[in-house]
């Protein structure tokens, strides 16, 4: 049986990303900010800290555990970022009624897909901003999305 500083240890030693990913999981059903904090610092000194996969995670968790700042962090801090990563952060953004920053990135972003306009539709919406949601599903299907 392991002990907790073996298990600690042995998270530092793993072939891939998925118990840091079923971590997050649980992190999320919590939604518990401790808990993905806690879990974020191992990832930090994992081999897993820069992967994409995790990091996209890391967004989305944060998000739904109401910790906007640190969503972003992780956001900004990405060296790389893909299209799923662009949209974890706006729907974080739309869902949390941040709008305008949801807009700023939405207009930096290299390209968004059906996702990507849907969020901004819906948010915009959602925040009885239907002038604007209007304004995005028009541009949306002159877009052809």
């Amino acid at each position: 049986m392991a002990t907790r500083h073996g298990l600690v240890r042995d998270l530092l030693y793993l072939p891939d990303s998925s118990p840091f990913a079923k971590l997050l999981d649980s992190c999320l059903r919590s939604r518990s900010a401790r808990e993905t904090r806690r879990v974020h610092a191992r990832i930090l000194n994992s081999q897993f800290s820069k992967e994409i996969f995790i990091q996209n995670k890391l967004i989305d968790v944060y998000g739904k555990c109401d910790c906007l700042d640190d969503a972003r962090k992780v956001f900004d801090r990405m060296p790389q970022k893909n299209t799923f990563t662009w949209n974890s952060i706006i729907t974080v953004l739309t869902k949390s009624g941040f709008l305008d920053e949801a807009a700023r990135l939405f207009g930096s972003m290299p390209d968004p897909d059906q996702c990507s306009w849907n969020s901004m539709v819906s948010g915009f919406a959602q925040h009885d901003r239907f002038e604007e949601s209007l304004e995005y599903f028009v541009k949306m299907h002159k877009e052809n999305f």
